[in-house]
Formats: C-alpha cells, sequence, structure tokens
C-alpha cells in the first residue's frame, strides 16, 4: 500500500488534515458504539430503561455517521480530482510532443491508461479510505480488549500476525501478477483497436480473420485471463484469510482461554461478541488489499504511458507551443536539402526520405506523384513540419522556420492526409458561414446525408468518400493559404474525381489559395502548375510526356 498512498500524495499534495481527522474519528466513535453496546448489554436487567446509556449510542452513531460520510465524501472529491489531473498532464504532455514521439507509443495503453486505469484508481479509494477507518476501529476494538484481558488480546493479536504473514508472503507475487496482466491488457487494447479499424479487410478474407482472432485477439485474451485467475487466486487467499479470523479467534477465545485463566470464563461472552464486531474491519481491510493491488498496477501502467510519453518529449515543440500564431507574409515555400529518416530499430533499414531541394509558389497547383511506399505521405508530414528534420531547412522566402516561427508555419495548412479522422464539430472555425456551408453541401451532393448546425456535423455515418468530401467542405472553411490533399480524389467517382480536378481546384486558386496534391490521376495532370516525382523517398521535376 506504500506506493499507493505516497502516489496518492505526489498527485493531490499533502493530504487534507480535517480528511484524516474525520477518518480516524469515524473509526474511533464506531469502536466507541459497540463497546457502549457491549456494555449495556452486561447492565441489561428485566424492567431496567438505560436512557443515558441509550442517549449516548444514539449520539455516538451519529457522530459517526457524520465523520464517515465526510471521510468518504472528501476521498471521492480527492481521487477525482487526481484522475482529472492525471488526464490532463498526460494530454497535456502531448502538446511538447511530435507527431513521431506520439506514433511510436501503442495506441493500446492510452486507452487503458487513461480509461481502464483511472478507473480502477478511482474506485480503489473510496474502499482504501474506509480501510483505514475499520484500522482505526479495529486497533481501538483490540485495545478495548486487552482492557479486558490481556490473555485474550495476546490470543487475537497473535492471530492477526499469522494472517499478516501469510498475507505477505502472496503480495509480491500479486504484485507481480497484476503488472503482468496489466502490460497484456495493453497489447488486447491495441489488438482491438487494430480490429475495429481493419474490420472491412479482415471480413474479405476468412483465413486472414481467422488468423488475426486466434493470434492477436484470442491468445492476448487467454494470457490475461491466466494472469488474472493466477492473481484471482492469491487474492482469494487473502480474503478467506480475513474471513477465517472470525472463526480462528472465537475458538482461541472459547478454548485457549479457558486453559491459561479459569477466571476469565465469565468473560468470554462479551470477547466473543467484541470479535464478532471485529470481523467487519477486518473484512474491510480484506477487500481493500485486492482493490489497492489492482490500483498499484494501475499506477505503474499510467507510470509507463507518461516515460514513454516524455521519452518523445521535443524541447524545439514546447518552444514552439509557447509562441504566439502570427500571420506569416510569403511567396513561395524553399525545401532546402532537407532529410528524414524514421529512427533506427533492430529489425532493418529505417526509410528516409532526402536529400532533397523544392519550391512551392503561392498561388499555384503542385501535384505529388509516385508510387506506393515512394515516401509521398512521409514526405507531406516533413513538409508541414510534423516529421522533425534530421538535416536541412525549410524557408518561407528567406526566413528560416524554426521552433520560434514553427506553430505560425504550421498554421498555414489545412490538410486531408489519407489517415484523415472526421472530428465531430468544426474545431477552430469561428463563426461559420452557413450559406457558405449550405453551397458547399449541396455542391458535394451531401445536403441530403449531412449538415452542420451550430458548427457540429448532424451525421458522420458516411461512405468514404463523402466524409473526404465532408473533410474538404471543412477544410475550404478553415480558410488556410495551403491546402493539401493526400489522394483525396482516390475514393471518389468520376463525376467528382473530375469536379475536383477541373472546378474546384481552379477555383481555390483563383481565390489565392496554394494546392499541393498527391494524385495518381495522369487524366488531370495538366491541371498542375508544376509536378514533382516520388522515388524512394526522392522528389525531382517531372515531365509531362510530349
Amino acid at each position: 500500500m506504500k506506493n499507493y498512498f505516497e502516489f496518492l500524495k505526489k498527485e493531490a499534495g499533502p493530504l487534507s488534515k480535517s480528511m484524516i481527522f474525520m477518518t480516524i474519528a469515524a473509526g474511533i466513535t464506531n469502536g466507541l458504539a459497540v463497546a457502549t453496546a457491549i456494555h449495556i448489554a452486561g447492565k441489561l436487567q428485566p424492567g431496567s430503561l438505560h436512557f443515558q446509556e441509550f442517549f449516548l449510542f444514539i449520539s455516538l452513531m451519529a457522530l459517526f455517521w457524520y465523520c464517515k460520510r465526510y471521510s468518504i465524501n472528501e476521498s471521492t472529491r480527492l481521487v477525482e480530482n487526481i484522475v482529472r489531473i492525471i488526464r490532463l498532464r498526460i494530454l497535456g504532455k502531448l502538446n511538447n510532443t511530435d507527431l513521431l514521439g506520439l506514433e511510436s507509443i501503442d495506441k493500446g495503453i492510452f486507452f487503458s491508461a487513461l480509461a481502464t486505469d483511472t478507473a480502477t484508481i478511482s474506485l480503489s479509494t473510496t474502499v482504501a479510505i474506509n480501510a483505514i477507518s475499520s484500522g482505526v476501529m479495529l486497533s481501538f476494538l483490540i485495545i478495548y480488549i486487552a482492557v479486558m484481558s490481556v490473555e485474550a488480546v495476546l490470543i487475537t493479536v497473535g492471530i492477526v500476525s499469522f494472517i499478516v504473514i501469510l498475507y505477505l508472503k502472496n503480495e509480491k507475487q500479486i504484485s507481480g501478477l497484476l503488472q503482468k496482466s496489466a502490460a497484456s491488457e495493453n497489447i488486447f487494447m491495441d489488438n482491438l483497436n487494430g480490429l475495429l479499424y481493419g474490420f472491412k479487410d479482415l471480413k474479405l478474407n476468412r483465413r486472414k480473420y481467422q488468423d488475426f482472432s486466434q493470434e492477436e485477439l484470442n491468445t492476448t485474451i487467454d494470457a490475461s485471463t491466466d494472469l488474472r485467475v493466477d492473481a484471482g487466486l492469491k487474492l482469494n487467499i487473502t480474503i478467506l484469510l480475513s474471513q477465517s479470523f472470525l472463526l480462528f479467534s472465537i475458538s482461541g477465545i472459547l478454548f485457549l482461554l479457558p486453559q491459561i485463566d479459569q477466571n476469565q470464563i465469565t468473560l468470554i461472552p462479551k470477547l466473543i461478541a467484541l470479535i464478532i464486531f471485529t470481523s467487519d474491519p477486518v473484512g474491510n481491510l480484506a477487500t481493500a488489499i485486492p482493490a489497492v493491488s489492482r490500483a498499484e498496477a494501475a499506477i505503474n501502467n499510467i507510470r509507463k504511458l507518461e516515460n514513454l510519453i516524455d521519452q518523445g518529449q521535443n524541447q524545439q515543440e514546447q518552444i514552439s507551443g509557447e509562441q504566439p500564431i502570427k500571420e506569416l507574409s510569403w511567396s513561395r515555400i524553399c525545401l532546402e536539402n532537407i532529410f528524414f529518416q524514421f529512427p533506427l530499430k533492430a529489425n532493418g533499414r529505417p526509410f528516409h526520405i532526402g536529400p532533397m531541394q523544392l519550391e512551392f509558389h503561392r498561388g499555384e497547383i503542385t501535384f505529388i506523384v509516385g508510387g506506393n511506399g515512394s515516401g509521398k505521405s512521409t514526405f507531406l508530414k516533413a513538409l508541414t513540419s510534423l516529421y522533425p528534420l534530421d538535416s536541412g531547412r525549410i524557408l518561407l522566402d528567406d526566413i528560416e522556420i524554426t521552433p520560434f516561427n514553427k506553430a505560425s508555419y504550421r498554421n498555414l495548412f489545412s490538410t486531408i492526409f489519407s489517415d484523415y479522422y472526421l472530428f465531430g464539430r468544426l474545431i477552430g472555425i469561428d463563426a461559420p458561414d452557413n450559406e457558405k456551408i449550405d453551397t458547399l453541401l449541396a455542391q458535394m451532393e451531401l445536403t441530403h446525408k449531412t449538415s452542420i448546425e451550430d458548427g457540429v456535423i448532424t451525421n458522420r455515418d458516411l461512405s468514404t468518400g463523402q466524409k473526404k468530401r465532408l473533410s474538404l467542405i471543412i477544410s475550404v472553411l478553415e480558410d488556410k493559404p495551403v491546402m493539401i490533399f493526400d489522394e483525396w480524389a482516390a475514393d471518389q467517382d468520376p463525376v467528382f474525381r473530375k469536379f475536383f480536378y477541373e472546378v474546384l481546384l481552379p477555383e481555390l486558386k483563383a481565390k489565392g489559395k496554394t494546392i499541393i496534391a498527391v494524385t495518381h490521376d495522369d487524366k488531370y495532370f495538366h491541371a498542375a502548375d508544376r509536378i514533382y516525382k516520388m522515388e524512394y523517398g526522392r522528389c525531382t521535376p517531372y515531365e509531362l510526356a510530349a
């Protein structure tokens, strides 16, 4: 539990003194109420009334209720604020992480850490705080037993010590199994992501689906299940020990105490009553053990995610994120001997693009052509400064792009990458022109498929081509000076493909937009002012055949 409470202290700061006081007070008042009840039971006589004792007992009950309610309410607020802090901190760190750093992290750990693990921590805290209060009550009852009989308390403490030793023996194994289970859960989440996004490909090929299901899903689920079962079996031993505590203690008082001191036989009914009352706090402590063990495994998984993000932290991104967005004046984008290479991995030679020297002129349409795997999408990410260059420079006219103006440079671009994501609302667009939206929806033949109301897209359940047309509408509404389209026309029918090249692109060019489009449509190469061809990571001017 030490790791767990150190985590709470680190994330929430010093625990509230009032919460600590109320937690302890709840345990003490609960213990006093039990002691009062047993004391009254020993004085009861037929026809007798004990108004003072009754008033004391009711007062202790009310005080316990107030203290316990305050304690668990504050603990709920505490842990939910911790979850909020963790989520905001992790997501905030992404602001200082470039795209390359994010892509190096398996997405499964994001889902498990920010959803499952934070929920586990949230659920565990009330249980843990309740266990603290129960621990105080248990201590009070043990002291009360000691006042009544030193021998009885020695028997009780001996049994508790025996249970604690067995718990400690299991605890290390439980922690290791839960951490392995968390790692297996990360893999499952990542594979589940693959199933959902690759479902259409898997559905087309039964063997492929079966192979994926067996290796990526079933095997991972089985491994996670085995680890959880092993951890659960260990935890069950702890739970059984706690639940057997009552029987062990009663048998000790009932059979051992008379052998030690026969004069204490008359105390046995009261002692057994006290021990029965201790079963509840012992049970609460036993319940807290697996909850906190799972929370500690969740904490380790969250820390693992943060460490992965920290490794991808980029000082240049931090500097860039701190700079204000400024309007840049320019006539051309110049790529001067740029070179980018993916990080070196043990299993092969990393792909790279460059070195290359290119220019993009304002108000021109440029096409990027080339085969699959030639580096077109990677080039676009380097061009937009999403990927950090290993060497070379990007210049706007004669001004070099540095961390101090990178954010403003990125702000020039509106992009539709091949792996684009369609958000549920218009993000970063202030007061969109409804008349313009209606016109664009009509042009794209989406009027009867979806709409945009108060900046919210009413329906995203569209075909791939329709989604791309809707994303193009959003790109136009963003009204950026440079528009990038990565294979936009690939999912369009011939009518919209022709509309894109012969109507939309000229209209955008007439408005002064700079268009950079990846395409395979050689039928429409005449629409471009210049064409570059990508081959093996190199980009060179492409000459149209005569």
